[in-house]
């Protein structure tokens, strides 16, 4: 007899679904069908609603559901031990399910011999309470991507808790993050005031908050206090501990305080601010907080930061040194948005300033124009996006060193008039005054300084 050739791969005759696993040129092929798995499981709910076979009664409520040991037990490891050896329902013909209401198992066992299920707003909630319970897990995986779907800064505190209440860390987690991303429309909703203590510390605490400022945090955790002061002002200092105070302008902290009608509330945010700022002055206790706490005294991970251009000189068109002229104007470059625009400008244009930030401000000292140095000082503030005028140095200084240290503001040598100078001067910004502290042992201009752990480095 003559033999036929036949192709391995799947006819026009067979399951589009079907795939074929083998190597070319073989004579057999071992094929999968998902049309068939879709058939078996249609018709053993055909077989339950009909009750044929069906060798259980699941009784939910009042009612009495019919239904295949075998499916039920393949479907869900608490209905495999529910029916195994050593419980005492395994040889019941009548099984009490208790805690799931009897219209949420019903579209819990419909997806048990379907595979499909119908999730709502309204049941997401009870049916994914209800699927964990009953360990099927893949109804709690659709609806996690159900709430995922619907979340929205509305909402997603209060998912948040309904997570947490089950346990359901995958999603948990999810919620979280997104939490972190939109804080800014989050904390002030109606469900951010309604967390918990405990929920609102450790949201709080996280590097991921997007924020602009820290002083957004601060505000939030007080937002949560005065939302039931007589009951949360006791609360005060631990849902303050996250925020991070050495990022923070005592005197906006001062002035946001006196605003509090709460006498008690008052007095204990104002010890408590007053105990920060004297740890941040004194250089003994401010180099132990230095090392106890370094997250204190950086901003967030995810937070906006900005880099500034300030100031400096170009040359005019011709490219020669001689046409250069100083400038006034002030670029920020933001890192959530990866890209450069221009801010409100100097009173005065200068190059060779010397630039710091203290206390959420950004200080400008000193510099040059047309060979004319400069004492005087500005001060930027980010929050309102303008510069203003504070006391000038006591030497005009150019290419001078600055930085801060103990909450105040330090300008070292530069050149001063004809030389190069070696004087220090300290600013206050509470007297707002400059005043000469001594000498470097080598005069210097031009070069780089930073404090650290309570001293500073040139």
């Amino acid at each position: 007899m003559s033999s036929i050739s036949l192709s391995t791969s799947p006819g026009c005759g067979g399951d589009a679904a079907a795939a074929a696993m083998a190597t070319q040129g073989s004579e057999q092929a071992l094929l999968a069908s998902d049309r068939y798995a879709r058939l078996i499981l249609a018709q053993m709910n055909k077989m339950r609603l009909r009750t044929d076979f069906c060798d259980v009664g699941l009784k939910v409520g009042t009612r009495v559901f019919r239904v295949h040991r075998l499916v039920l037990a393949a479907s869900s490891p608490y209905f495999s031990a529910l029916f195994s050896g050593g419980m005492r329902e395994v040889d019941k013909e009548e099984v009490q399910i208790l805690g799931v209401e009897t219209e949420v198992f019903e579209v819990l066992l419909d997806f048990i011999y379907t595979g499909v299920i119908s999730v709502t707003v309204e049941n997401v909630q009870e049916l994914m309470v209800a699927a964990d319970m009953l360990q099927l897990n893949e109804v709690v995986s659709i609806c996690g991507e159900f709430l995922k779907g619907h979340m929205d800064p509305s909402n997603c505190v209060g998912i948040f808790q309904f997570l947490e209440q089950i346990a359901c860390m995958d999603m948990l987690e999810f919620t979280e993050n997104y939490i972190h991303v939109h804080f800014l429309e989050v904390c002030v909703t109606d469900e951010f005031r309604g967390l918990t203590k405990d929920q609102l510390v450790r949201l709080l605490r996280s590097e991921e908050l997007r924020i602009e400022d820290e002083y957004q945090v601060f505000t939030a955790a007080m937002d949560w206090v005065l939302q039931d002061v007589a009951k949360r002002k006791k609360h005060v200092v631990e849902v303050l501990e996250p925020v991070r105070f050495p990022l923070l302008s005592p005197q906006r902290l001062f002035k946001y305080i006196e605003g509090i009608t709460d006498f008690s509330l008052r007095v204990a945010l104002q010890t408590l601010l007053k105990e920060y700022t004297e740890v941040t002055k004194s250089p003994k206790e401010n180099k132990m907080y230095s090392q106890l706490q370094p997250a204190k005294m950086r901003p967030r991970r995810k937070a906006r930061k900005y880099l500034y251009a300030i100031g400096g000189y170009t040359r005019l068109q011709g490219g020669r040194w001689s046409d250069s002229r100083a400038l006034s104007c002030v670029e920020r470059f933001d890192t959530f948005n990866q890209y450069w625009t221009t801010v409100s400008s100097l009173h005065q244009a200068r190059s060779g300033v010397g630039v710091a930030v203290l206390e959420g401000m950004i200080y400008v000292v000193g510099g040059e124009k047309d060979s004319m140095i400069f004492d005087c000082t500005e001060r930027y503030d980010p929050v309102t996006k303008q510069w203003a005028a504070v006391a000038s140095l006591n030497f005009p200084r150019c290419g001078v060193g600055v930085c801060p240290c103990h909450g105040a503001l330090y300008a070292l040598g530069g050149w001063i008039g004809s030389e190069i100078g070696k004087t220090m001067e300290r600013y206050d910004p509470e007297e707002n005054k400059w005043e000469v502290i001594g000498s470097m042992a080598v005069p210097r201009y031009y070069f780089g300084c930073c404090e650290l752990q309570g001293f500073i480095y040139v």
